[in-house]
């Protein structure tokens, strides 16, 4: 070492010769090129270099001028440091290190140290220590008021009211939000509570919610509502605690929202959704969802009722738990979990569902679960299946009867007909439409304008009935005899919407029909003429027989020959009446009757003892009680006892004697004929009134025999009076003809004639 003090010019040669050896220790010791790649270092080794080169220029400028205090023109790391505003401690200890590598170059090149070049190189490096912490203090001020001002305009402009209020509930600071929410200004606010700005309800809530904030030190969210001139507004206020020394909370921060339209919208949104779900609580609908494996997180509806599920039973359970047996569903809930969306008809409970599956599927197009919904169709399949049932019913009925149905379409004209129409018409299928034009077409024509004026005046007069006979040509051109019904229906106004009929083929009937009038005029005429011819001879011979009975000059013999013509003659009048009786009921004409008043009982006997003279050699016996007034007609009355008496003699042993029985109710005569003898046929006793129906029996007394009408005639008698017809017979008890007789004649004084 040079003990020689050396001179400042050239301790400042000394540094400037040694810049880079001062440069490059000064990295070093900073470590700052320690770990950085070749580039890099060269950089820093430039930026120290500048830097020394700037403390040597202030070293130079303050040897001349010891007073200098002017700006330092730091370059290099000096200036980097000075624009980064780095850590102003960071700075310092850099100096220092500079300081002592300033030092130990000095040493190595001899320089002794002396107080003079001490002074001057603590000067500068003073100096730059001096000039970096004014450079970071103006540097952070800078930023400080940039930031203060950007957070000034943040809460300014921020959307919602941010406030704060000290310990004592009073407004330490309020932005522009709260002046426009609050409709207070800011110079009223500051320095003012709650209870001097609202009313004192919305003070307390505002109070008591800084309190808790203050007290609990922890953050505090919640709804707070101030009336505004426009209403009450509801505000979602975030209020937190501001931490004062020692972290004390000493004042209160709040930010709050004006979530009047999104409370509004969202009560709007939950009564909606409670609507909803109300409505579809009380519709038979069931809804349900599953997770992506099928476990139920959701079974409610009104359709459970249907189903026979209890509430709140479904839900954590697994699909293949729930339809475990019922292989359909399993094959939906498989299809539902690999994303297809579909709608199936089950049967669950008893009930029927339309179920409407989809899936939920996720971003990634997996699906995370399925949700559907399941309405109740029981009703639905019910009456489908009761409008099936019913259109099989009418499809067999169709198919059962000879009546051709049609379903008419007044507005269209389109006719549906029934499956037997196109065999009953002889119609091809592939022929015209069987429309309306093809019906009015296929009337004959004398029938066509007929037909449709009365139909027409059915549907104007407001008629529900229409019925007609016409002639309607078949598909192979033969006419044939329709007899054709219809009912009109009508809509609410009455107007014609629709007719629905049945045409039947009466062709066949009506020419029966016409075949059998033809004969009956035809056997009226002949039992006219036999009726008019046969009575005359028939008449003389039995005057001329009743003449010679009375001569007294006759024999036996000859007495017995003429009793036998005089019987023949009255039993072929007989006859005669009962074919002229039979003819006239057949032809519908009925039995005349003449009423008047009479006695039964006299009558009864009347009839007897005519009986009794042709059959002397049998018993009849007469009973009778009560009154036998009525009004009858006698001839007809007395036709009914002697053939029931006859008959009564003719099926009965000859010992056994006939009883005849009359009686007198309050309302009625009953006239009772009982013989013993074989019962009736039971094969026979349901026809036994008709024409031409007689037991053969070998008992018959006289052997000869009828026509077999005369029970026909007196069934008919009796009916013509009104009144009732009965017959008991069996083995025991023999046979019993029982007629009853209302006192007054009720019914017509005609009777149709049997079939």
């Amino acid at each position: 070492m040079n003990p020689c003090p050396m001179p400042t010019s050239l301790l400042l040669d000394l540094l400037s010769s040694r810049r880079e050896d001062i440069a490059r220790r000064w990295e070093a010791r900073a470590g700052a090129a320690a770990d950085a790649a070749p580039r890099r270092r060269l950089e820093q080794l430039t930026g120290s270099q500048a830097w020394v080169d700037s403390v040597v220029e202030l070293l130079r400028v303050l040897s001349v001028s010891p007073d200098w205090s002017g700006p330092l023109a730091l370059g290099g790391r000096g200036a980097e440091h000075a624009r980064e505003g780095s850590d102003i401690a960071a700075v310092v200890r850099e100096y220092g290190l500079l300081r002592e590598v300033l030092v130990e170059v000095l040493e190595d090149a001899g320089w002794a140290p002396d107080f003079e070049g001490m002074r001057a190189l603590n000067r500068v490096i003073d100096v730059c220590i001096a000039d970096a912490v004014q450079r970071h203090s103006h540097q952070r001020e800078r930023t400080l008021r940039e930031t203060e001002t950007k957070l000034h305009d943040i809460l300014e402009h921020a959307p919602a009211a941010i406030y704060a209020k000290d310990a004592s509930g009073r407004y330490l600071f309020v932005n522009r939000a709260f002046e426009v929410h609050g409709s207070v200004r800011r110079e009223e606010a500051v320095g003012h509570s709650d209870y001097e700005l609202f009313s004192r309800e919305v003070a307390d809530v505002f109070t008591a919610n800084d309190r808790r904030v203050l007290s609990t030190g922890q953050p505090l969210e919640s709804d707070e509502h101030v009336r505004r001139p426009d209403g009450w507004h509801t505000y979602h206020s975030l209020k937190f605690a501001l931490p004062g020394v020692g972290g004390q909370a000493h004042a209160v921060c709040g930010i709050s929202t004006d979530v009047t339209e999104a409370r509004l919208a969202q009560k709007e949104r939950d009564e909606a959704r409670e609507r909803l779900r109300r409505v579809i609580t009380e519709l038979p609908v069931v809804l349900w969802a599953t997770d992506a494996v099928g476990n139920i997180t959701l079974f409610e509806g009104q359709g459970l009722k249907a189903m026979g599920v209890e509430p709140g039973t479904m839900v954590g359970r697994n699909t293949a738990e729930v339809y475990a047996g019922r292989p359909e569903l399993l094959d939906a809930a498989r299809r539902a979990q690999a994303g297809e969306t579909f709608s199936l008809e089950m049967e669950v409970g008893g009930g029927w569902f339309m179920a409407y599956v989809s899936p939920d599927l996720g971003p990634d197009g997996r699906v995370r679960g399925v949700s559907g919904v399941s309405l109740d169709i029981t009703e639905r399949r019910r009456a489908e299946e009761v409008l099936r049932q019913s259109e099989m019913r009418y499809r067999l009925a169709t198919r059962a009867t000879s009546d051709v149905i049609y379903d008419w379409d007044l507005a269209t004209g389109r006719i549906e007909w029934s499956e037997l129409a196109l065999h009953q018409f002889r119609v091809a299928s592939h022929d015209a439409p069987m429309d309306i034009d093809w019906w009015t077409l296929s009337i004959h024509p004398d029938d066509r304008e007929r037909v449709a004026r009365d139909m027409q005046a059915v549907m104007d007069q407001g008629q529900e009935h229409w019925r007609d006979e016409y002639r309607f040509r078949r598909g192979d051109g033969t006419w044939a005899v329709v007899e054709d019904r219809g009912q009109v229906v009508r809509d609410a106004a009455g107007r014609p919407l629709r007719m629905v009929g049945a045409m039947q083929d009466v062709t066949e009937r009506r020419a029966t029909e016409e075949e059998a009038r033809r004969r009956a005029e035809f056997e009226q005429l002949l039992i006219g003429i036999v009726g008019h011819d046969l009575r005359n001879p028939l008449s003389a011979i039995t005057m001329a027989s009743t003449t010679l009975l009375r001569r007294e000059n006759l024999d036996e013999r000859q007495r017995k020959v003429i009793d036998r013509i005089l019987s023949s003659a009255n039993r072929a009048t007989r006859m005669l009446r009962d074919v002229l009786d039979f003819t006239q009921a057949r032809l519908g004409g009925g039995i005349p009757m003449q009423p008047r008043p009479l006695d039964l009982h006299e009558l009864t006997r009347q009839v007897l003892d005519e009986v009794r003279l042709a059959h002397p050699e049998r018993t009849l016996e007469l009973e009778y009680g009560g009154s036998g007034a009525g009004l009858w007609d006698a001839d007809r009355l007395a036709q009914v006892i002697t053939n029931l008496v006859n008959n009564a003699l003719s099926y009965s042993p000859s010992h056994c004697p006939v009883l005849v029985r009359t009686h007198g109710t309050r309302d009625c005569v009953v006239l009772c004929v009982h013989n013993m003898g074989d019962p009736i046929p039971t094969e026979l006793l349901s026809r036994l009134f008709e024409p031409m129906k007689r037991a053969e029996r070998p008992e018959s007394r006289d052997g000869r025999g009828g026509l077999g009408l005369g029970l026909f005639i007196v069934k008919h008698i009796v009916d013509a009076h009104g009144g009732r017809l009965r017959v008991r017979s069996n083995a025991r008890d023999g046979t019993l003809f029982m007629v009853r007789l209302p006192r007054v004649l009720s019914a017509p004084a005609h009777v149709a004639a049997w079939p």
